[in-house]
């Protein structure tokens, strides 16, 4: 399983977007810690209470990882969309599926060598945004609750990761890139008119749209929990980001849709074994 993580950076570090990646990555984060740091400047020569400046941060705290979801989206669009067809128009393939090692094992392998890589960069993402808010802007942090908030971030791109590898084995490698990126954004797109929707009440049509977006494609609804388990849960912190227009937490998954997404990703990797185990190469 090692040789085939290794393979997987070797193949990752082979392509020109995983470069500007990483180069558009860190230019976020040097432009927002100096964001951060004027803003949080600003407000230190208004004397503001410790309330609003905690209330600032929050605000800083999901503007940030609201962004940083889309990075690590990205990435594991760009990085995975020719996963199975891709490599089948190069041929290679053809040569690594020559092995003898049943295609569902070698299917599996793929998805871990991608979810490793993918959790790094995640986690360098996610650590860098929620330290700098810390530092610059005193938002707290708590160790059980940032552990939660990050395994729940993980978790997301590891969903998108597991429907675009599937889509990888039927589309073509641009066609698989255009549906699983209008999947994401139409999840994230549900989730911010849900946001807007809640200061009226939701009609109870838009309920049963927001809840059938989010079983078709769970991420947003799982970045909105990690961000709740984030602010401090059921406290008045984490309730605080319920009056922020489109970005805020009109409604909370529950600890059993989270069992659901578990379920959701079994499902589609074992679809995605079948389907590779069928596949003529």
């Amino acid at each position: 399983m090692t040789m085939y993580i290794s393979a997987t950076f070797k193949e990752l570090t082979r392509k020109r977007v995983f470069l500007v990646t990483l180069i558009l990555t860190f230019i976020f984060l040097v432009l927002f810690a100096f964001g951060v740091r004027e803003l949080t400047g600003m407000t230190g020569q208004n004397q503001v209470s410790p309330a609003e400046r905690l209330m600032n941060s929050i605000v800083l705290m999901v503007l940030g990882l609201f962004f940083s979801q889309f990075l690590a989206a990205f990435f594991v669009l760009f990085s995975t969309m020719g996963t199975v067809t891709g490599e089948q128009e190069n041929g290679l393939l053809l040569a690594v599926a020559a092995r003898p090692i049943p295609r569902w094992k070698l299917y599996l392998a793929k998805w871990l060598g991608h979810a490793v890589w993918i959790t790094v960069y995640s986690t360098a993402l996610f650590v860098s945004v929620v330290w700098t808010i810390h530092i610059q802007a005193g938002f707290p942090i708590l160790a059980d609750e940032m552990l939660r908030g990050l395994g729940l971030f993980l978790w997301m791109p590891l969903l998108l990761l597991t429907i675009t590898m599937l889509g990888s084995v039927y589309l073509p490698m641009l066609g698989n890139g255009i549906f699983s990126a209008l999947l994401y954004g139409f999840a994230l797109f549900s989730g911010l008119v849900e946001g807007v929707a809640s200061y009226g009440g939701a009609h109870p049509a838009l309920e049963k749209f927001f809840l059938l977006t989010g079983l078709l494609l769970p991420t947003d609804s799982v970045y909105r929990r990690s961000l709740f388990e984030l602010m401090g849960g059921a406290d008045w912190a984490g309730l605080a980001i319920a009056d922020m227009g489109p970005f805020s937490i009109s409604s909370v998954p529950s600890n059993a849709f989270l069992l659901y997404t578990v379920g959701y990703a079994a499902v589609l990797l074992f679809l995605g074994c079948r389907a590779f185990g069928r596949k003529d190469l």
